[in-house]
């Protein structure tokens, strides 16, 4: 593992580094942001399909000067992940999904020996909020609190889609890449936007944003067969009611989501999930975005998103420190000691 510091601001500096993956064979990329100060807390970003950790800088430089770490890294088949292009899309050749939701637990095992006495939270956005979920009822012993930002309530015909993903793996390998899998994957998202410009202004309602997404060759390729089929598997895993049974209940979470996000079924899907987790007397939180789109936080109104990410978090450091406090119990004895010397 390597790590050094690439940026330095007034109010924190931002260190990147690798990893090695748990397929044993790569290298994973990854980023931390450092608050100048004393830290409140650390936050871990899940990026989605088809994306990188670079795209999240404006967030996470928000919340840094805000006193949270943040850290992410780009999964594999992403970003600086791979060894070449032929690889974006592909996770692995067996247990892709799962060994990608095991190495988001490595990039928090790093950040957390670092600041093992810090509050951890998770922020996961689209694929990576089904990882996210994924990694929530494996780890969710360690996190004090979750966002669930632009997820699905589910895939329909979930068997027939891995069926032919197996039929066309069969023919033509793993790393094939099927414009029939995509366009069943895609083609009806671009359905409710009036006017579309171009195929990709699903994905938020800011046309400088949407239009460096089309010009960016980390963003824009075609998934491979291996990647759909780990897509579709994560997905089904984390929409069947076992998973809905395991999750921890007392683990505070937000669900977030634009009413106009084709991935959440227009706002449909991100309330089923949320239904499912409250009849289960799970503790959560939900807010749909009128009129918004898949990436909120890459929305024209993402300021008000950063917001109520942060008003979410808040209350929750809060709690954790007097949680703390209450467990040492003599700190707040040499607190009053100090502050009585010094009268």
């Amino acid at each position: 593992m390597s790590e050094k510091i690439v940026r330095t601001e007034e109010m924190f500096t931002v260190s990147e580094g690798y990893f090695h993956s748990s397929d044993k064979m790569h290298d994973i990329f990854y980023r931390v942001y450092r608050p100048a100060g004393e830290p409140k807390a650390i936050v871990q970003i899940a990026h989605g399909m088809c994306e990188y950790i670079g795209r999240y800088d404006g967030f996470m430089s928000y919340l840094a000067e805000k006193g949270y770490i943040v850290c992410g890294n780009d999964h594999l088949g992403h970003g600086q992940s791979v060894y070449d292009d032929e690889e974006l899309g592909y996770f692995a050749d067996k247990e892709g999904w799962q060994k990608v939701v095991l190495d988001m637990h490595r990039m928090t095992t790093i950040v957390r020996r670092a600041y093992p006495d810090k509050p951890f939270f998770v922020f996961g956005h689209s694929m990576g909020s089904f990882l996210t979920r994924a990694y929530i009822t494996k780890f969710g012993r360690t996190i004090d609190g979750a966002v669930i930002c632009g997820t699905s309530g589910g895939v329909d015909g979930a068997p027939m889609l891995l069926t032919v993903c197996d039929g066309i793996k069969a023919a033509k390998g793993g790393y094939y890449r099927s414009e029939r899998i995509n366009k069943m994957a895609f083609g009806a998202y671009l359905s409710e936007i009036p006017d579309p410009r171009i195929p990709y202004d699903w994905i938020s309602r800011d046309e400088e944003i949407v239009d460096k997404y089309a010009k960016d060759k980390l963003c824009t390729f075609i998934f491979t067969i291996n990647g759909f089929e780990n897509l579709t598997k994560v997905l089904w895993y984390v929409s069947n009611e076992k998973w809905f049974d395991s999750y921890p209940k007392e683990l505070p979470t937000y669900l977030i989501a634009g009413s106009a996000d084709p991935v959440g079924d227009y706002g449909k899907g991100v309330l089923r999930v949320y239904n499912k987790l409250r009849t289960r007397d799970a503790d959560m939180e939900l807010k749909i975005y009128s009129g918004a789109r898949h990436e909120l936080l890459n929305e024209i109104n993402r300021g008000e998103v950063y917001e109520d990410v942060l008003a979410f978090y808040e209350p929750l450091v809060e709690k954790w420190e007097e949680e703390h406090r209450a467990e040492k119990p003599w700190e707040n004895e040499e607190e009053q000691e100090s502050s009585e010397g010094d009268e």
